[in-house]
């Protein structure tokens, strides 16, 4: 699931968490990109505030429990 938003917004890098090698060059692009870095943070609350916020998902909820009755 997080892959999926994170390759659909654009809003961050994916590395394998077991892998210390991935983290840390994901960590020193991030240093090395600094405004791509800021952008990717910029995307990612966007994609917050116009979809993965409890409004959002509230009325998700709703709909499939009415579905459900």
């Amino acid at each position: 699931m997080w892959r999926d938003i994170v390759v659909k917004t654009g809003c961050g890098l994916l590395v394998d968490p077991l892998k210390p090698e991935e983290i840390a060059q994901a960590i020193q692009w991030l240093l090395e990109n600094p405004d791509e870095a800021q952008a990717m943070g910029e995307r990612g609350r966007e994609a917050v505030q116009s979809q993965y916020n409890w409004s959002i998902e509230e009325k998700k909820l709703l709909q499939m429990y009415k579905e459900l009755l």
